[in-house]
């Protein structure tokens, strides 16, 4: 939901299939985020810290992995940027959070 519009269009014109809880269902709550992430095999990507507090206090899993983002002080295209070559990496974020900030890219299994 906290992604914007110019990030989801730089990702989809990268080939990568998105759905974005701004445009399909605004304002749900963040484990019916990960429930809905869980169903559809999908990868989420955030700026929302409160996801390390549902995954780590709470065992809520998504399952393909989060992308948790520390670029908020970048524009969107720069965020998109780094977020497809991240994705076009070869990493695997499966059962991890993957904290990428503007220098760096970390990875902790959950």
């Amino acid at each position: 939901e906290n992604i914007g519009l110019e990030i989801i269009r730089i990702l989809e014109q990268a080939g990568h299939n998105t759905r974005s809880i701004l445009l399909s269902t605004p304002g749900i709550a963040d484990t019916a985020i990960i429930e809905l992430a869980n169903k559809e095999a999908r990868l989420i990507i955030t700026f929302d810290r409160d996801f390390g507090k549902l995954i780590f206090r709470n065992r809520q899993l998504p399952a393909e992995g989060i992308i948790y983002l520390r670029t908020s002080h970048l524009p969107p295209a720069e965020t998109g940027a780094l977020l497809v070559q991240v994705l076009r990496s070869g990493w695997n974020f499966r059962k991890k959070i993957s904290i990428l900030s503007e220098t760096k890219f970390r990875q902790r299994e959950f």
